[in-house]
């Protein structure tokens, strides 16, 4: 594929499943609306305790599978698939019947009621879950994010659906972990349709041996990152109970809405740069821009809410929901960072230095969780925040590892954007005059340089003029 097509197929994937993010994001919205409204804070954290770990044990089980898959030079045999369904089977089915096991002592480490009646639906989803990652990943390699997007869209209507209808019959929060269950289940049947595939299971030692090479030292970079969503409900949780560990999932789900352009660019850049791992040069420019696209973009979503947030969540979901505005600038801050840092875990993901993100990810896990341990039980759930700003640094790491590979990319402007939306995010704490800061940097010569940059990159070649067209 020519480095024009390949721009223009990555272009459009990035379209379809931008407009897969703010549809899923819409729907979102409306159902979260209901759904929190009769839930409140205390029964939301229940699902947000039994989802976390879910979620979790769904990382252990794929083990970084997907990613091989989608990183696979050449074409993905049959015997490669099948191997990979089979051990993704046999994961499901060990982890399912893990969660239900343990059902009865993790209500008691989190100190949150009901976590055992969500989770005994809940973990019947993970085998459907599991199974359409094949499917997924075929589609994926193809750039085929028209239907990648139709397979999420379908499972969020799925999900929301059912999800709110039980809520207002009154089962609780257990209507969440059924609405999971449907939504997996839609998930793994329009995947294998739209990708025109079935699960077949078979085995290939020598197949499986490079599955586990490669995804093992993946997995363990995922493994200790995804730790994160942990801290919730297993240090939050014992401490403050449900109500906190309700309103930061709250919190956190609020800013994976905001943050989708995050998500994107991370799935789409191990797609596209997997095309250009042995250009070092090219691979350092995109790490550059995506530095500098991803601050700009996420983080003036999230200053917009950082402001307005205040009167939007009373409103949308009820003034229960209130104290998430005391929370969001500190777990804002860290997902800006996420954003800024999202292309160069790309890159170490494709090139293969799977080991150095994991060392990465356990400094930032350990300084994340050791403070957020003691913080809070001084000075409350505020203390996950501190975490958060305590895990910063971490990223100084990567950079080292990335720099070490490919160059150092150029954090100028980056590195300015981020640090203006920092003092914007905290406005409260410091003042009003903390809201000027974004603008002001932003009409900087250097930032309008960049931004007319980005505007020539973006906007449509002008058509050739008729005289022009007639000579050639």
């Amino acid at each position: 594929m020519s480095a024009t097509s390949l721009r223009s197929s990555a272009l459009r994937g990035g379209i379809y499943l931008m407009s897969r993010q703010i549809l899923g994001v819409g729907l979102k919205m409306v159902g979260i609306m209901i759904i929190t409204r009769i839930l409140g804070p205390a029964k939301y954290g229940s699902y947000v305790a039994a989802y976390s770990i879910y979620l979790y044990a769904n990382l252990v089980g794929t083990a970084g599978v997907g990613v091989f898959l989608l990183r696979h030079e050449g074409d993905v045999s049959r015997a490669t698939l099948r191997t990979a369904y089979t051990m993704l089977f046999a994961a499901a089915l060990a982890l399912c019947g893990m969660l239900e096991a343990t059902r009865g002592l993790l209500s008691v480490w989190t100190n949150v009621a009901g976590y055992s009646a969500v989770m005994a639906v809940m973990a019947l989803g993970l085998p459907f879950q599991m199974l359409t990652i094949p499917a997924t990943a075929q589609l994926e390699r193809a750039l085929d994010y028209r239907s990648v997007a139709a397979v999420e869209i379908g499972g969020d209507v799925a999900y929301y659906a059912l999800a709110a209808a039980l809520a207002l019959s009154g089962f609780g929060a257990v209507s969440l972990g059924a609405a999971l269950l449907l939504q997996q289940v839609s998930f793994c049947i329009l995947a294998h349709w739209l990708s025109k595939s079935m699960p077949r299971f078979g085995w290939d030692g020598k197949i499986a041996r490079q599955i586990i090479n490669y995804a093992g030292t993946f997995a363990f970079a995922n493994w200790v990152w995804q730790l994160r969503m942990l801290v919730n409900p297993l240090i939050i949780g014992p401490v403050m109970g449900a109500q906190a560990v309700g309103l930061i999932g709250m919190t956190i789900g609020i800013l994976e809405m905001l943050s989708i352009a995050k998500t994107v660019a991370w799935r789409l850049s191990v797609a596209v740069l997997a095309r250009i791992q042995h250009d070092t040069a090219k691979l350092r420019k995109a790490v550059t821009e995506g530095m500098e696209i991803q601050t700009l973009v996420v983080g003036a979503v999230l200053l917009g809410f950082g402001w307005l947030g205040q009167f939007i969540v009373p409103i949308v979901f009820g003034a229960r929901w209130a104290p998430v505005m005391d929370f969001y600038p500190y777990i804002a801050l860290a997902y800006l960072t996420i954003a800024t840092f999202n292309v160069h875990s790309a890159v170490m993901s494709v090139i293969d230095r799977n080991r150095d993100l994991g060392i990465t990810y356990t400094v930032h896990v350990v300084l994340f969780g050791v403070v957020a341990w003691f913080a809070v039980r001084h000075v409350g759930a505020q203390g996950y925040g501190y975490g958060e700003l305590a895990a910063i640094p971490a990223y100084g790491l990567m950079h080292v590892f990335v720099a070490r590979q490919i160059g150092s990319p150029d954090y100028r402007v980056a590195a300015l954007w981020w640090a203006a939306a920092a003092v914007g995010l905290f406005w409260r704490e410091l003042g009003l005059w903390a809201i000027a800061v974004p603008f002001i940097v932003l009409a900087l010569p250097v930032s309008v340089r960049r931004l007319v940059g980005f505007w020539r990159m973006v906007r449509p070649a002008p058509e050739p003029s008729t005289e022009m067209a007639t000579s050639i």
